[in-house]
């Protein structure tokens, strides 16, 4: 007999005999799907016309549901958009390299087609990355373009099977990228047209890798991933199936428009079929109406309620789940969703999902300002100071700062930060997207602007800043020594 606080392992219910240490994801037991086997490479998985089929569909998505477009562009708002910070010893030549950065990211001087400048090249170099996997910028070298980068989408990175150079091996071509199949390396690149007749690409030429500079997504290192893949396509089904629903429930609550009035008679005997009764006569459609109802009669509308609770609930859920495809928090979609507490959570983590994300544009953007400032330099376009190469440059490209939500409290705790050892101006002003001696340099100007016209300008509460001492060390800038 068994006691009650004693229990038996049937060993027959067991799939596969008696019980063993394992894994219960790999058990197939016909619950589910049964688990996967094999492992081969990202590029395996999705080949040439897979991927064309999964950018063509991420691509559809976003022009047709708008919900797929904000995700984007939301997460482009987060991660591009960057500004050029000098970082020499030297505070005159920083300006004049400031300057020049500028002036090269026109549209003029970066985009060879003169069609975007360089912030918004950065914008799409992301969104196509979001969408079809990876993006690339070519680099020009001669010629009336020199210094200038040519766009190329994903899917024109691609070495048709009647183009392939002769004596190269099919393998070593992966997904239109020349790879040295021994480290992963990417060495060329297959860059294709579109032909003006049909969906076909024709090779337009062959180019080495060091003159592209690629931003994609990636999951993989080495050769088990040599083109980016669209994080998107975790979410790809959820977003079109809610577009679909979201048709469907307009359909279903059109045909609920189409309304009928619904009228309950109280007889106090049973009608015979040769009585005269009395009918209402009613037609909703010439506006307000009133009835006037026997005693016992009543009256109400046929009304289907629709889309059901249900429904609406399940739709957000999926809109969640489709959200952290790029994680983005649904506080960002639904502002009533949580309170401040929650919403400021939420940008906080979403904030720490974009570092890794934001170097790589850096990333993208220090290779590009490095290839042009050698060009420059080389040009005489942008002078370095007397005895300098070109390893005296140095520079930042720093993220666009996030508006404060509660500016007193957040300027209070990072004043209380700095005093503490825990951070420090310069950081400070990074993490809002300016440059701290731009602002001491600005204020020193503001303080002496005011007193040569006799205003009294006052800062308040100087949070630290010295404010005389600040606008005296401004006129000594502009005071020479005597030995001069």
């Amino acid at each position: 007999m068994q006691s009650a606080n004693s229990f038996q392992i049937d060993t027959n219910s067991v799939a596969g005999g008696p019980v063993a240490m394992s894994y219960d994801a790999l058990d197939a037991r016909g619950r589910r799907r049964a688990p996967v086997t094999k492992i081969v490479s990202e590029d395996r998985h999705l080949n040439a016309r897979k991927r064309q089929k999964l950018m063509a569909t991420t691509q559809d998505a976003a022009r047709n549901f708008a919900i797929t477009a904000w995700l984007i562009r939301k997460h482009v708002d987060y991660v591009s958009s960057f500004r050029f910070q000098a970082k020499t010893p030297d505070r005159g030549f920083n300006k004049a390299f400031e300057e020049w950065a500028e002036r090269v990211g026109t549209r003029h001087n970066f985009d060879v087609a003169r069609k975007h400048s360089r912030r918004r090249m950065m914008r799409l170099m992301e969104t196509r990355a979001v969408t079809d996997g990876d993006h690339a910028w070519l680099k020009l070298r001669s010629g009336r373009h020199r210094g200038k980068v040519q766009a190329i989408a994903s899917d024109l990175i691609r070495m048709p099977n009647s183009d392939m150079p002769r004596g190269d091996d099919r393998e070593s071509w992966i997904n239109g990228a020349k790879v040295d199949l021994q480290t992963g390396e990417a060495l060329r690149y297959a860059l294709c047209q579109r032909q003006r007749v049909g969906q076909s690409l024709k090779l337009s030429r062959i180019v080495p890798a060091r003159n592209v500079i690629m931003r994609g997504y990636y999951e993989r290192a080495g050769e088990d991933q040599v083109r980016g893949v669209s994080p998107l396509s975790t979410a790809l089904n959820s977003l079109r199936d809610t577009y679909e629903g979201f048709d469907y429930a307009l359909a279903k609550l059109k045909t609920a428009q189409l309304f009928g009035l619904k009228i309950m008679r109280n007889a106090s005997r049973p009608l015979d079929p040769g009585d005269e009764t009395e009918e209402y006569n009613v037609d909703p459609n010439r506006g307000i109406f009133q009835l006037e109802l026997d005693p016992g009669d009543d009256a109400d509308f046929l009304e289907a309620k629709t889309p059901a609770r249900e429904t609406t609930e399940f739709l957000r859920l999926v809109i969640l789940v489709a959200l952290k495809a790029i994680d983005v928090p649904y506080s960002f979609f639904d502002e009533s969703f949580t309170n401040f507490y929650g919403s400021r959570g939420g940008l906080i983590q979403y904030l720490q999902s974009c570092k890794p994300k934001r170097e790589d544009n850096k990333e993208a953007l220090d290779a590009h300002t490095r290839w042009r400032a050698g060009l420059d330099v080389a040009d005489g376009q942008l002078e370095l100071p007397q005895g300098k190469d070109f390893s005296f440059l140095r520079w930042e490209w720093v993220p666009d700062g996030i508006p404060w939500w509660d500016p007193a409290k957040e300027i209070r705790g990072k004043l209380m930060a700095i005093r503490a050892g825990l951070s420090s101006p310069q950081r400070e002003c990074r993490e809002t997207g300016t440059n701290f001696e731009d602002n001491l340099q600005e204020i020193a100007d503001a303080l002496k602007l005011a007193e040569q016209l006799g205003v009294d300008l006052y800062f308040g509460d100087g949070g630290g800043i010295d404010l005389e001492s600040l606008k005296a060390a401004a006129d000594a800038q502009e005071t020479p020594d005597d030995d001069d």
